[in-house]
Parts: C-alpha cells; structure tokens; sequence
C-alpha cells in the first residue's frame, strides 16, 4: 500500500511541540551569543592599533589617463614598492623588518580616485605612529617625482587608536534561535515521516495494512466526568468490538511490551464496560499459536510511541505460526492532542 503522510497530522504534532520549540529556540539563542561573545572576546584581547590617514591626489593634467591607472588595486601595489615603501623603510631605519611593516599598511580608494585613504594597523601604537609619519613622507615624494602627479598631500589624520570590535550579539542570538528551531523542525518533520510512532488510526491503516477498531483517550484532566472525544471514541471502540466478537471465538490482545500494553487496554475496556464477555486473552509467546486457529490477534499500539519495526516483527511471527492478525487498536492516545487534530472544542 503507498504510503503518504498525513498533514494534518503533522501540524498537530508541530503544535504540541511549540513549547519545546520555543525551549530549543531560546537554548539556540543562547549558545549563538555565548559563542559569538568567546569569538569577540578573544578578537579584543588580540586587538590592534589603527591609523587611518586620507591623501589627497592632484593628477598632471596633461596625462589625465593616469586616473585609469591609479586605482585601488594599483595603489595597494604601489604602496608596497620600492619607490614608497622601500623609501619609508629608509626613514625607519634598521630597526623595522620590511615584510612586517607591508603587512600593516592597506591602501583604498573609496569613492574619487583624487582620495587615497591609507591604514597602518599594528599592535604597538607607537610602531604604528612611526610607520604612519614615515609612509606619509615617502607617499608625498612620490607624488613631487612622478611625472602623473602635480603633488599628494595629506588632507585628513586620524589619531592612532585601538581598534573597536563590533559585537553583533543579538544578531548572533537571532541566528542560533532560528537555526536551532530549523533544526528541530527539520527532525520533527522526519521523526514524522519516516519514524515508526503512530498517531492516528489512518497511520496504522496506511503503514501496517491493518483496519483499526477504534482507539481509547486519555484524558487531559480527571474528575469533570467523560468528555466528548472520550464518549464518542468510546463508543465506536464498542460497536467495533461487540462486532469483532461475534466473528470470532476468541480474541488475543497483542504488543511487543510482553503483554503490558494489552493488560491496561484490557483493563481499561473492562472497567468502562465495553464488553460483555470474557473471550479475550492477552498473547504470550510460550501459547500454542497452532491451537488458535479460529481466533483473532489484534495489536495494541500506544500513541506517539517509536513502534512499528518491533510489532511488525511480532506480527510476521504470529503470521509464520499460522495466527491471524485482524486488526489492531491505538491506546492511550492525548486528549489535547484529538482536540488539535480535530479542531473540535470541549463540550
């Protein structure tokens, strides 16, 4: 028979799991920022000094192709050439390793090629200072000598200071909150679709192959007398079993919980005084199956339980011993959980 889930089903179980949703939700939400805040944290106490300082570019006239030239990408190169860089090195002195100091330095062009902001990052402040003033001379050599400048000169300095982290905590705790609930919705829904709890009859009809003869409901509160899903399950339940008696001699109640789930079933229909008669039997596995030919096995599922490979096992056994497996009942099945399925108020 194939198989197809039961939407409404499933949004059932996505609804009563709204609360332990929210619960891993918050759980996400909290693991993100404390994460995100150990990443900061560690971020600041590696921290670096940052100059910023803005030049400003007059082109030759007569060779106004080279604003084409001079680009961000260009400059960057530039920057960290002999002709810049090798002649800030000469103003530093022995003291400063070459390769280091390329390393701090980051040319840009924001917008205008006319504005050329240089940064110098560092972890000494005072390291950063000397490499600033010293890039800052042989910057504007450069422009004195070359042919596509008229001249570079600093137009704006920014105090040398530590560098701020941004900390973006709650958009690190709205990220893990919703990833987490991502998550738990994505096994939610493949708990549901190929998992082997039953929540409906249809479930068991579909995936087993078996027809349901009712279901019994555990209520959400005692004491305000039988509700209406209780009533009206109760009574299908009944005229099921009164039929499924008068077809057989003898019915077995059977689960893969050693006959504990089949015990309260069998208790529960009794004391609601769902049948009259005393053919039921609950099954054990040290019984003679070949002496029950003419009975009738009927599985006792509970609800919301991870139990279709274990019954489908037993049932295969029972069926290999020549029993006959009529049907099956669901049991113990959540009062509120019918109420969301159903969408039918307490009378």
């Amino acid at each position: 028979m194939q198989q197809g889930v039961d939407s409404r089903a499933m949004l059932t179980v996505f609804l009563t799991k709204l609360p332990k949703l929210f619960l891993v939700a918050v759980a996400g939400a909290v693991l993100g920022s404390g994460l995100y805040l150990l990443i900061a944290l560690n971020a600041s106490r590696n921290a670096c000094y940052v100059s910023e300082t803005e030049y400003y570019i007059e082109f030759d006239e007569e060779r106004y192709k080279a604003r084409d030239y001079y680009n961000a990408f260009t400059w960057n190169d530039a920057v960290k050439g002999d002709e810049i860089l090798g002649r800030a090195m000469e103003f530093l002195g022995a003291g400063y390793d070459r390769d280091q100091v390329g390393t701090m330095i980051t040319a840009a062009i924001l917008s205008d090629v006319r504005y050329l902001t240089i940064t110098v990052r560092g972890e000494d402040a005072a390291e950063v200072d000397a490499v600033r003033d010293a890039l800052g001379m042989a910057l504007e050599e450069f422009g004195a000598l070359k042919r596509e400048f008229d001249t570079i000169y600093r137009i704006r300095e920014q105090e040398t200071a530590l560098e701020k982290i941004p900390y973006f905590g709650w958009r690190a705790a709205a990220l893990g909150a919703v990833i987490a609930a991502a998550v738990y919705a994505f096994v939610t829904a493949f708990r549901f679709c190929l998992g082997s709890a039953f929540y409906t009859k249809r479930d068991i009809t579909v995936r087993l192959g078996l027809p349901v003869y009712g279901m019994t409901v555990q209520a959400a509160r005692r004491g305000d007398g039988e509700s209406t899903l209780e009533r009206q399950q109760g009574e299908l339940l009944e005229r099921s079993l009164n039929m499924l008696a008068q077809q057989y001699r003898l019915i077995v109640l059977m689960d893969t919980a050693e006959g504990q789930e089949a015990a309260m079933f069998l208790a529960e229909i009794r004391r609601r005084g769902l049948i009259n008669n005393e053919c039921y039997i609950i099954y054990d596995r040290e019984m003679e199956i070949s002496g029950l030919q003419e009975a009738a096995f009927v599985a006792v599922i509970p609800f919301g339980t991870d139990y279709r490979e274990k019954l489908l096992d037993e049932i295969a056994h029972v069926q290999l011993c020549g029993g006959k497996v009529v049907g099956a009942v669901l049991v113990r099945v959540q009062e509120w959980w019918l109420r969301f399925y159903y969408a039918q108020g307490r009378s």
